[in-house]
């Protein structure tokens, strides 16, 4: 088993509960860049100032344009001017609009220099030529190429190349069980050992009896980690295929066939006749309430805000192994538009927000004096929001590497406790490799729409897996389910052997680790000194 031993930071956006616990947010108001700090700005304009001074247009998703966006230009791009020569002009769309607006952006060629995307649309863009390519300026910002590991890099290359920046966060995937506390406090005390499906039995069914209600309240998104935990799809977007995470040999499998996610549906199926996950799960969209347990993915203290989603005090226990592999190194990247006329400014400005405390806070957490203040807590320097105003997403930006840590945290988490995730996450034998869909686009087309139709059967325990994957497995076959493995396996197997992929790697993995070390000690150096 391969271990990718790298440090990162996390997000500061809390994870959603696969198991329905979680809210929403509201979209803000617009507002226009100040021209004197920002150059003659406009929406998606990069014109220069009257000293020649570039505006580099940033596209971000969040709860829309923040209101206080001119006292920040007037904090920010005094700043921007001096370190890299440019100035930024900031735009944040809301939420709702924000899939519609990105493409459009993309498609019309838009007046922007950089913006963000993710998994679901970066390939895609990438082959319609979109996005520059920005992997001989790399040579130009060591302190990206010094902060994000080598193989998170690689995961972002499209034929070999790369074209965007992946934001180093929690790279990697960790997912827990979350008890509501007075639950497991009355009825079951040794949630915490805990990691499995087959092991938490014993605590819901304590529950159940202890207090007459069902235990597992899920949506008809189930608990899609039972598959994701174990096999990476390499972003096909079909969880029916995939490499084991517990496997070097990069063999590509149909993964409805294998024991370890067989035996898992078969018990939530039990769960779900016993009476232990509620009847409507595969038919409800959304849920909203109280359960005794739930799945979320994100880091241990990340239980405050899931906490605060379900109304009551929670407590977590790992679900699994930590894993990484393109899809979840791909969870935000920021790319730059190919017809910029400041790709290396553009460049820079994203060498800057990685690595520089001072510009990390601006875009995290907005206007100094007004949005954030810093104090010392704990010995450390923390931030404390003055209000909520802030708009942007900050998971959208960049590293959390640099990022100040919020005041009511113990110690820093995005070091103690992401860090120590990633540096332990099981590495996809898939790692780096692009899957070219062309010769089975239509294929995989049919196939999703198949999975699609059988998902929430099967992921909710509402299926009897053992009548409901064979009828799948059927209709997929039908689909061209066997000739998008054999492609699958012939592009890996090239793969591989162009990049030695196969070759042992206990000697890179403890010189990895080493480096991880060195750069965790280096990060809480520069974060602890704001």
């Amino acid at each position: 088993m391969k271990k990718l031993l790298a440090l990162l930071l996390a997000v500061v956006m809390v994870a959603s509960l696969f198991a329905g616990c979680s809210g929403g947010g509201n979209s803000g108001n617009a507002a226009n860049g100040n021209a004197a700090n920002a150059g003659d700005q406009t929406d998606g304009d990069t014109t220069a100032d009257d000293n020649g001074v570039p505006t580099i247009t940033w596209y971000q998703v969040g709860n829309g344009q923040p209101a206080d966006i001119d006292a920040w230009y007037e904090q920010v791009n005094p700043y921007l001017e001096e370190k890299i020569g440019a100035h930024v002009n900031l735009q944040v769309v809301d939420w709702g609009s924000w899939n519609d607006r990105r493409t459009m952006l993309v498609q019309t060629n838009d007046d922007y220099d950089i913006i963000f995307t993710d998994m679901s649309t970066y390939a895609s863009n990438v082959n319609m030529g979109a996005f520059a390519d920005l992997t001989d300026l790399m040579a130009n910002v060591p302190g990206l190429t010094d902060l994000i590991p080598e193989e998170y890099l690689k995961a972002c290359n499209i034929n070999g190349k790369l074209y965007g920046i992946p934001a180093y966060k929690d790279s990697s995937m960790t997912n827990f069980f979350v008890w509501t506390k007075d639950y497991v406090d009355q009825y079951y005390p040794d949630y915490a050992e805990d990691h499995d499906l087959f092991s938490i039995d014993e605590g819901l069914r304590a529950i159940y009896e202890g207090t007459g209600e069902t235990p597992m309240m899920l949506n008809k998104d189930g608990i899609s980690c039972i598959i994701g935990n174990r096999y990476d799809n390499f972003g096909s977007g079909l969880p029916a295929i995939g490499v084991s995470y517990y496997s070097d040999d990069a063999k590509v499998v149909s993964v409805f066939e294998q024991d370890d996610v067989l035996d898992q549906l078969r018990q939530m199926h039990t769960w779900y006749n016993d009476g232990l996950i509620n009847s409507d799960a595969n038919t409800l969209d959304n849920f909203q309430g109280m359960c005794a347990v739930g799945v979320a993915q994100g880091w241990p203290s990340a239980s405050v805000g899931w906490g605060q989603g379900r109304g009551a005090e929670v407590v977590v226990s790992q679900f699994g192994d930590s894993v990484v592999s393109n899809d979840t190194v791909q969870g935000s990247i920021s790319c730059i538009n190919a017809s910029s006329p400041n790709i290396d400014k553009a460049l820079a400005l994203l060498e800057l927000v990685n690595t520089d405390t001072k510009v990390r806070d601006w875009f995290a957490y907005g206007v100094e004096g007004v949005n954030f203040e810093y104090v010392e807590e704990d010995g450390m320097q923390k931030i404390k929001k003055l209000n909520q105003d802030w708009s942007a997403a900050s998971y959208t930006q960049g590293s959390n590497m640099r990022m100040t840590p919020e005041s009511g945290t113990v110690g820093n988490p995005y070091l103690d406790e992401v860090a120590v995730q990633n540096a332990n996450a099981l590495s996809s034998p898939a790692l780096g490799f692009y899957f070219d869909t062309t010769n089975v686009a239509d294929q995989l087309a049919a196939c999703t729409a198949t999975w699609l139709t059988y998902k929430s059967l099967l992921v909710t325990g509402a299926g009897d897996p053992d009548t409901v994957v064979p009828e799948m497995l059927d209709a997929l076959r039908a689909d061209g389910l066997d000739e998008i493995i054999a492609e699958a396996q012939t592009q890996l197997d090239a793969y591989v052997a162009s990049n030695g992929a196969a070759a042992d790697t206990g000697a890179a993995d403890a010189e990895a680790a080493t480096d991880a070390e060195a750069a965790a000690d280096t990060a809480a150096d520069a974060t602890n000194a704001g």
